[in-house]
């Protein structure tokens, strides 16, 4: 297993709290014996509208916060880093045409963290520094330079240097089929792509599942089939 940064040993975990337009630290990440430990920042914990990260798992108190047995993260910290498409696309970006076959495990979660997009779903983001929110974004992209993005990372070519801040949307969002995010406006949706496995055309069957009025019963998010996939 490796890091991106072989002297990196701690994230600092930033938090988007209710209502607020900018983040504010929450408390740091640090490696220990192969397991990662959890410490809310004095600071935050004196904050008036400090909200626990989750109860269950990491409560609004002092002190180190250990994972539970069997995990090497809280599983609300893990839940912010890439699934398996953004891991393949962090591997493409750093180890190129090597990164196809390359064993996901060898790079290790905080490297992972930091190295997805902070547009990710949810309030949280992963930083360097405890007093300097930098947000790892991306350039806009068409649908067509996300498409092509996607097939290059599947079929293991190295992305040129503007498909790959393209995909970079995409590497904090869940899941393992390819996607990434894309924006119309103000506002930013998910885009899912076919898949080189694909035995049907999954991208049209997900879209007639959700397709508006299929269900009325079924409340589920708006979406549009692109003509590429007609």
């Amino acid at each position: 297993m490796m890091t991106s940064e072989n002297s990196l040993e701690q994230v600092y975990v930033w938090i988007w709290l209710p209502g607020a337009t900018e983040p504010v630290v929450a408390g740091v990440l640090s490696r220990d014996n192969g397991r990662f430990i959890f410490n809310y920042g004095r600071s935050y914990l004196e904050r008036k509208e400090a909200i626990a990260v989750y109860v269950p798992e990491l409560p609004l108190v002092r002190g180190a916060m250990v994972p539970a047995p069997g995990l090497q993260m809280a599983g609300a910290l893990r839940d912010g880093a890439p699934d398996a498409w953004g891991r393949r696309v962090i591997l493409n970006r750093l180890m190129g045409a090597q990164g196809r076959d390359t064993d996901p495990n060898t790079l290790d979660e905080m490297t992972y963290l930091l190295e997805s997009g902070s547009d990710r779903i949810g309030g949280l983001d992963f930083q360097r520094s405890a007093t300097e929110y930098v947000p790892r974004a991306a350039r806009g992209a068409s649908l067509e330079e996300l498409m092509q993005a996607a097939s290059m990372v599947e079929n293991g070519i190295p992305l040129t240097v503007d498909l790959e801040q393209a995909l970079f949307h995409g590497t904090s969002l869940g899941g393992a089929r390819p996607k990434a995010m894309i924006e119309f406006g103000t506002r930013k949706f998910i885009a899912k792509f076919s898949s080189s496995t694909d035995t049907y055309n999954v991208v049209k069957g997900e879209y007639i599942a959700m397709a508006p009025g299929r269900l009325r019963w079924v409340e589920c998010c708006a979406c549009s089939l692109s003509p590429y996939y007609w």
